[in-house]
């Protein structure tokens, strides 16, 4: 599943973040354009700064390519000293419930414009890269001075998916506390332009590491009250939402396991579906139940239901599957 576009952010949904800094907007840095009076009225301006340049290659297959940015800087593929703007992870190995530190230190002697909101994080599957995290990303634009740093603490929480909780989105620009995580190999990542360049010009700033952790387990969320068969559809009730007038009706999210012919599909890992409750009680059931159609009932306030225009078809451990909604007043 690629991160979500700004505009299906906005919209609320479940792998690049430089479109979020986008819509961002700030007056010109007046340094950059400071002027010098002369006794013949004249005021020339004096020569702007110029973008920083990073020695070397700085691209390693331990990070994501990001390639709606212009450059990647990934903490394994470079000399920390010798880079005007770098990502120090404090801790290649992460264990579970151990706080760990993300560094990024500004040396390039200019601003560094960003949103601190905007750290992400990826998992590495098979050799691909998948957003997990965050879903929703507020959108101030920020700024880290040179000569200063700033420090994200990733601590991921030692708990069961299994459980049935739902998994909630996680969203700050200091202490994050993460859950649902399987073990394996990540990539933390912020990024963001110099005041010399623009957004355009974006720069991802990342460092890999590996988390020490049992896989994840898929299962229903406890919201999944019911489930009985009509036909060869599993129905099941979901506790999810409120009632809202007298005689409303459940809106549907159907989830279809299709065949191999069918076109390509949206790749998703595990992280990714315990995060979106209905596909992941939808894949869950199936799995358990070895239906070939599910469709869980359950109240929304979204429109369309559960904010899906369209069908989508997801690729998930071998198997297909279509999903499509339906309002409660739809025949």
């Amino acid at each position: 599943m690629p991160k979500p576009s700004r505009r299906q952010i906005l919209s609320a949904l479940s792998t690049g973040f430089a479109t979020l800094l986008a819509g961002c907007t700030a007056a010109p840095d007046e340094s950059n354009a400071a002027s010098t009076a002369t006794a013949g009225g004249n005021s020339p301006t004096e020569p702007t700064q110029s973008v920083p340049e990073f020695p070397g290659n700085t691209t390693s297959d331990a990070c994501p390519t990001f390639d709606y940015t212009a450059q990647v800087v990934c903490y394994e593929a470079v000399d920390p000293e010798a880079m005007p703007v770098v990502l120090v992870p404090e801790t290649q190995t992460v264990q579970l419930d151990q706080p760990t530190d993300f560094t990024l230190r500004n040396r390039s002697g200019q601003q560094f414009k960003m949103n601190f909101y905007n750290w992400q994080l990826y998992k590495r599957v098979d050799g691909d890269w998948y957003h997990v995290m965050p879903q929703l990303v507020p959108e101030p634009l920020m700024s880290l001075e040179s000569g200063e740093e700033h420090t994200w603490t990733l601590t991921v929480i030692r708990g069961r998916v299994s459980d049935g909780a739902s998994v909630k989105g996680v969203e700050g620009t200091e202490s994050l506390a993460v859950t649902a995580l399987g073990g394996g190999h990540y990539a933390f990542a912020a990024d963001g332009w110099f005041a010399a360049g623009s957004p355009q010009d974006s720069i991802a700033l990342a460092a890999g590491f590996d988390l020490n952790a049992d896989p994840l387990q898929l299962t229903p969320t406890d919201a999944i009250a019911e489930t009985e068969w009509d036909g060869e559809t599993l129905v099941a009730r979901s506790t999810r939402g409120e009632v809202g007038n007298d005689g409303d009706e459940h809106d549907a999210y159907i989830l279809e396991r299709i065949d191999d012919s069918e076109p390509d599909a949206d790749q998703v890992i595990i992280e990714q579906v315990v995060r979106d409750d209905q596909l992941r009680d939808a894949i869950a059931l199936s799995r358990e139940y070895d239906a070939d159609r599910v469709r869980i009932e359950e109240f929304t306030s979204a429109t369309p239901p559960f904010k899906l225009d369209d069908s989508r078809i997801y690729g998930f451990r071998g198997e297909r599957y279509q999903v499509t909604t339906r309002a409660g007043h739809s025949p």
